[in-house]
Parts: C-alpha cells; sequence; structure tokens
C-alpha cells in the first residue's frame, strides 16, 4: 500500500517574513492565521509582484515589529493558474491571539509607522487595481513540526471532517501524524508540517473544515513516492498496526482538494 500525503497549510486576512528560515508557528498554539485568496487580474502579475514589495511587504513588516502580528507569508499558486485557478496567491497572517479587522483606519496607522506617503484608502485601491480579493478565512493552529523558508513548497490539503469528528481528527493529528512528521523533518524529507482547524466561516456545509500542509524543499521531493514511509511509521508507532491505523482515519476524514503553492515572501518577528 502507497502512503503520500500531499498537504499544506492554508488558511488566512486581508493583509498579511527577513529570517533564513520560519517556524510554522511562531506564537505558542492555540495561536490563529488569517488566508487572504486572491485571483490577479488581466495581465497585472509584474505590477502586483511590484505592489508587494513597494507596500504591502513593509506595511507587513511594521506591524511585526509594533507586535501587532507574528508573522507574513506570500504564497504563490505553482500549477493551477489563470481563471480556472481558486486562488492565484494566497496572503498569510499570523496573530498571536484571535485576529481582528484590518481596515482602512488601521491601515492608516500601519502605514505612519512605516513612513510611506499615501492612505489607507490609497492603499486598498492600489490592491484592488490588480487583485480580486476572493475570500478570507480564519483558522487556528492545533499542531505543528519543523520550520520554512523562502522558496519551499507547500502542499495543501483541504479536509471534509464532518462536525462529530473533529475532535478525534485533531487527536489523530497530534497524536499519529505529528511524531510521524517530525521523523520526515529529521531524515530530510520535509521542511515543516502542520495541522490547522477552520475557525470562520465554519460549518458542516463548508467544502473544508481543517487544512493540514506538508511543507517540501522542492518540487522534485513533493511529487517523489516515500519509499521510507512503512519503516519510519513502524519505528515511530510500533505499537500501531499501519493499515488498522489509515482505516480509522478514512472514516474521520476526506480529502476535499489539494493545492501547491511556493513560499515567495516571508517576514517573521525575531
Amino acid at each position: 500500500m502507497k502512503f503520500t500525503r500531499v498537504l499544506v497549510c492554508a488558511g488566512v486576512a486581508a493583509t498579511l517574513f527577513a529570517a533564513s528560515t520560519l517556524c510554522l508557528a511562531q506564537q505558542t498554539s492555540p495561536g490563529y492565521h488569517a488566508v487572504a485568496c486572491y485571483k490577479l487580474k488581466t495581465d497585472s502579475a509584474p505590477a502586483f509582484q511590484k505592489w508587494t514589495a513597494d507596500e504591502m511587504h513593509k506595511i507587513a513588516q511594521g506591524r511585526i515589529d509594533d507586535g501587532e502580528i507574528t508573522a507574513f507569508y506570500l504564497l504563490r499558486a505553482v500549477f493551477s493558474r489563470g481563471e480556472a485557478a481558486d486562488c492565484d496567491y494566497l496572503v498569510v497572517t499570523f496573530f498571536p491571539n484571535m485576529p481582528h479587522e484590518f481596515g482602512p483606519e488601521q491601515v492608516d496607522a500601519a502605514i505612519k509607522k512605516t513612513g510611506l506617503k499615501f492612505t489607507g484608502e490609497d492603499y486598498f485601491k492600489h490592491r484592488d487595481a490588480l487583485v480580486r480579493l476572493m475570500s478570507v478565512g480564519i483558522f487556528q493552529n492545533e499542531a505543528f513540526a519543523g520550520s520554512a523558508k523562502k522558496g519551499d513548497y507547500f502542499q495543501v490539503n483541504y479536509m471534509k471532517v464532518p462536525n462529530e469528528n473533529l475532535e478525534d481528527w485533531i487527536a489523530f493529528e497530534k497524536k499519529v501524524w505529528k511524531p510521524l512528521a517530525e521523523a520526515m523533518v529529521k531524515d530530510g524529507r520535509e521542511e515543516g508540517w502542520s495541522a490547522n482547524l477552520a475557525v470562520m466561516p465554519f460549518g458542516s456545509d463548508r467544502p473544508y473544515q481543517g487544512v493540514t500542509v506538508d511543507v517540501f524543499p522542492s518540487l522534485d521531493t513533493a511529487f517523489a513516492e516515500d519509499k521510507q514511509f512503512v519503516d519510519r511509521f513502524k519505528k515511530v508507532h510500533p505499537d500501531m498496526e499501519l493499515g488498522t491505523t489509515f482505516e480509522r482515519v478514512q472514516k474521520l476524514r476526506s480529502q476535499a482538494e489539494v493545492q501547491l503553492y511556493e513560499l515567495e515572501e516571508y517576514f517573521a518577528a525575531h
């Protein structure tokens, strides 16, 4: 039986790092992150890159320096692009507590601290000329292992989990998969991993209730079969039978969708 796991932390807020590596969850659990999904407008990719460097990144760094947020990710869709793609970019902002609104007034305050010469209203006008904000979600980090760096590949696995199974699913990720993820990081198979629970929007009618994340150093690693998985499982969980364990988790959740992103930029608190 072949066990490969293509996963990625998703999640996410309207705005969303300069160390070489970044812990997937800087704050002590249960930190939160907001995930904003953006679609590029026609022929706007070069201008969007310039806008993120000139405005978005500077404001994010200012918010980190002020202690308002703990980290910021800009993730670019790798294969799923164009009109058919749900998101061309994900902007992920990490918070030590439950996220709050980040509207024009809050942007005004952040801009003043960075010394930039425009208003919060200008910021949103510049953004909206280049991209469409498709959705915003808020997630709570439940478990993580390892780290990530610029240029890594995030495979995002959106999980459909019935409400009555949520507690058992989280327990599985913590008890069974987290030790495996730690072993994979140690072996160099992955850079990092996380499991996250959707907080808002939430409900049984949503396409997913949880998201898991695997971070890989390259595309080759992301798509390569993990030939050491069975041996690694037996070493990490000598008291568990592999087939029975995964038969049980298949009853707890199903993969609703998998997406692949590249970590294009990040900032984090030191």
